[in-house]
């Protein structure tokens, strides 16, 4: 056999190599390029089968008028029967403590659509139809009607199961979605109209949530047009995720939109300056990750209370069983720094595209172009069980 050496023969391993380096670049820049919804995400009830599942609906809105809401609607087999539903919600105004309001029925007493996508508690209402999403809470003391955005166009975004446990899922749903409607608390004579921003999140899980978090950390922020989620969960053992979705203004473009994980650490100091019945919050969680960084820094704890207060008999007793929470709301300051290729432009490059730029600039110029933030918001902590001091 005649064997071929010299330039000739290499050109075709060249050109092997040539061919394998693009398509690394390729395949690199479609793993590394931020996640996107390609479909809008699904709001609906999921009405999870097993004796310890749950879903729930946590909405925050923020007020122009000063005014905050904190919502939730589940919905859990624990106890006798299956799928009972209780609402339960916090009206803060400045200078006065939170207003709670309740409503819980078992599954025979509230409704459902047959489409799943609206709630009817007694007297608390959650409507989440697009475009525009609903919360109404008509009690005889306190009413609340709120309508928010809930177009596809809406920032949002599915956590990724790399920063969840095993069978828990949560969805973003709407990220500081614009918010208009009127209420009117007790000490209101007339309804007040109201303008805001809402944040939506869809939470769902087969199993014990006690078992599987230890504590969950949600924190939802906002400066102008600038909106933010960030989310934590800590797990058994060393387990540890989190995720972060941002949306800013662009001039000459609609927004820059980011989806991205990273690491959350505790402060070393606490907020209360003690650690408090089991219940531990830090003053403040440092975020690193890939081309970002960021310190979400709390003060001013303004709501702390048992969940499971408002959940009717038998099921609370049921659900204390394997879990005795606690729940805390603080004032946060956000500042993070992510690098712009991690930002999702609107329209998004195609792939091609990335490729290209990526190959006409040098890796140092990408990697010192970053985007600083700085947003206030508020954070949620939920502690599954007391815990020691991490």
């Amino acid at each position: 056999m005649t064997s071929r050496t010299g330039p000739a023969a290499g050109r075709p391993r060249r050109r092997a190599a040539l061919y394998a380096i693009v398509a690394a670049l390729l395949v690199s820049a479609a793993s590394n390029a931020p996640a996107q919804t390609s479909a809008p995400l699904d709001p609906s009830a999921r009405l999870v089968a097993g004796d310890q599942a749950s879903e729930y609906w946590t909405l925050y809105v923020e007020l122009d008028s000063g005014h905050r809401i904190t919502q939730r609607f589940l919905i859990t087999n624990s106890g006798p029967g299956d799928h009972s539903a209780v609402a339960v919600g916090h009206l803060m105004e400045r200078g006065r403590p939170p207003y709670r309001y309740v409503n819980g029925r078992r599954r025979n007493a509230w409704t459902l659509s047959a489409d799943r996508l609206f709630l009817d508690i007694a007297a608390s209402h959650l409507d989440l139809h697009r475009p525009k999403g609903a919360l109404k809470i008509t009690k005889e003391d306190i009413e609340i009607r709120l309508d928010f955005d809930l177009a596809p166009s809406v920032l949002s975004g599915r956590v990724p199961a790399s920063q969840l446990p095993s069978r828990y899922f949560v969805e973003v749903l709407a990220v500081g979605a614009v918010t208009q409607g009127t209420l009117k608390a007790p000490w209101m004579t007339a309804p007040l109209p109201v303008k805001g921003r809402t944040w939506l999140v869809h939470t769902w899980t087969p199993d014990d949530e006690a078992a599987l978090l230890d504590r969950r950390v949600d924190v939802f922020g906002r400066s102008g047009n600038t909106v933010f989620y960030g989310l934590q969960v800590t797990g058994d053992g060393a387990f540890s995720g989190g995720w972060q979705v941002l949306a800013r203004p662009v001039p000459g473009r609609t927004e820059a939109r980011s989806r991205f994980p990273a690491r959350w650490k505790d402060g070393s100091r606490l907020l209360s300056g003690q650690a408090g019945q089991g219940f531990p919050v830090p003053d403040r969680f440092d975020l690193t990750g890939t081309a970002n960084s960021g310190e979400i820094r709390l003060s001013n704890e303004w709501l702390r209370f048992d969940p499971l207060e408002v959940i009717p008999q038998p099921f609370r007793w049921f659900i204390r069983r394997s879990s005795q929470p606690q729940e805390v709301w603080a004032d946060t300051r956000i500042a993070v720094s992510i690098g712009r290729a991690l930002e999702n432009p609107s329209p998004p490059a195609s792939t091609t595209e990335r490729v290209s730029n990526s190959l006409s600039k040098s890796e140092r110029e990408s990697e010192d172009e970053t985007a600083e933030l700085s947003v206030t918001g508020v954070a949620s902590i939920t502690f599954m069980n007391p815990i020691d001091r991490r």
